[in-house]
């Protein structure tokens, strides 16, 4: 299971890094739409970076994405390898899947995003937000996907039980 713990912190710290690097770089619409509403509409008109900025935002993405699908790939390889059934897949894609969600709530939204203000550096315009102080502006998303993992990960499950 320490596998699963390290693996889970490694796409983390992958994507803190895309964040922090990739925000400044990407178009202003695709990083408002993890922020609250009125930060959202204050940044609106933010001007666009250079074309070039974008793409290298985007292959930044695409790098976390592959992190993702890599660190999912192990973990499913590496059950099968120590012998896991439905349950010990399942228990390990929830384990790593939680341990990416409490990394999101506490390090990117109330960390980067309240804490630090790292995106309201990013867009001055928004400076004087109230959704700054909004410590629970996506509980509603967040809740939502840690009702679904379970569901997911026994699905991916399933499909690494079906492949092997």
């Amino acid at each position: 299971m320490i596998k699963v713990v390290i693996t889970a912190l490694i796409i983390c710290l992958i994507e803190i890094g895309v964040i922090v690097v990739a925000s400044p770089m990407a178009k202003p619409s695709l990083v408002l739409r993890f922020l609250p509403e009125d930060v959202r509409e204050a940044a609106k008109d933010h001007p666009e970076p250079p074309k070039h900025k974008q793409i290298t935002a985007h292959i930044l993405l695409a790098v976390f994405l592959l992190s993702i699908l890599a660190g999912t790939i192990y973990t499913g390889t590496e059950g099968i390898n120590d012998g896991c059934g439905f349950w010990g897949l399942t228990g390990r894609f929830i384990v790593m899947l939680y341990i990416m969600k409490a990394f999101d709530i506490i390090v990117q939204d109330q960390w980067l995003v309240m804490t630090v203000g790292y995106f309201k550096k990013l867009y001055p315009e928004t400076a004087d937000c109230e959704g700054w102080k909004d410590r629970g502006f996506n509980n509603k998303n967040q809740i939502i996907r840690i009702i679904a993992y379970p569901f997911l990960s026994m699905a991916i499950a399933g499909l690494f039980l079906l492949l092997r």
